[in-house]
């Protein structure tokens, strides 16, 4: 079967790869698994933090740390807007694309139409990951802001201290979470890459993707140490 110029196991690696995309997402951040992620215990370290925050005098230290996280996500989103423009400009060569991949062995690469749809899924994947860095740097700069409408100490009880500081953590954690969806976003852009050469690459490429991200989601030496 022929769609586009795409085999059924082209269709089925497309299929394949979209399902692990999302399927990791929701093991790490929906389901019951998700207690034991790095996420989960850098999260706990996030209420740690404004809890702390809280206490310390002067601040500069944290607005330190806050700063790296908003100019790493700024690097990233920067980085994404320069890529799709390369994608772009990419098929403005498909001639001399498909001439070079056709001489690579096992490349099912040899059409306009299958050149520019695989050009397209890698781009939109990038276009993807920019708006969630985009959306990410705002948060954070949210977040500055809830931090400096934060009371003086002692002017609330420690309750509400604590209740604040938990607000806090919970805001960057959904900052983070969105920049770490648009990081992912990036490695299994490099798993579709390998779709030009041909479907098998690109089921192999996602398995190992789908892996390492599983890995150092649960198995990393971080989260060991964190554990211990």
């Amino acid at each position: 079967m022929q769609l586009w110029g795409f085999s059924s196991v082209d269709i089925a690696a497309a299929v394949f790869f979209l399902l692990s995309w999302l399927g990791h997402f929701w093991i790490i951040n929906r389901s019951p698994l998700r207690v034991h992620t790095i996420t989960h215990h850098m999260n706990k370290m996030r209420v740690q933090w404004m809890k702390a925050f809280f206490k310390r005098e002067p601040k500069m230290f944290d607005a330190l740390i806050q700063n790296g996280f908003q100019q790493g996500v700024l690097f990233f989103a920067s980085t994404s807007i320069l890529i799709v423009g390369a994608l772009l400009a990419g098929l403005g060569a498909t001639e001399q694309a498909i001439g070079m991949l056709t001489d690579l062995p096992f490349s099912s690469t040899t059409t306009r139409t299958v050149w520019e749809i695989k050009v397209l899924l890698i781009t939109c994947i990038f276009v993807f990951s920019f708006f969630k860095f985009a959306w990410s740097y705002r948060q954070f700069n949210y977040v500055m802001i809830v931090a400096g409408a934060a009371p003086e100490l002692g002017v609330q009880t420690a309750e509400e201290d604590d209740v604040y500081a938990t607000k806090m953590a919970a805001m960057h954690a959904l900052a983070a979470l969105h920049f770490t969806t648009g990081l992912n976003a990036y490695f299994f852009a490099l798993a579709a890459f390998a779709w030009f050469l041909n479907a098998w690459a690109f089921i192999g490429a996602t398995i190992w993707v789908t892996a390492v991200l599983f890995r150092r989601a649960f198995a990393s030496k971080f989260v060991k140490i964190l554990k211990d």
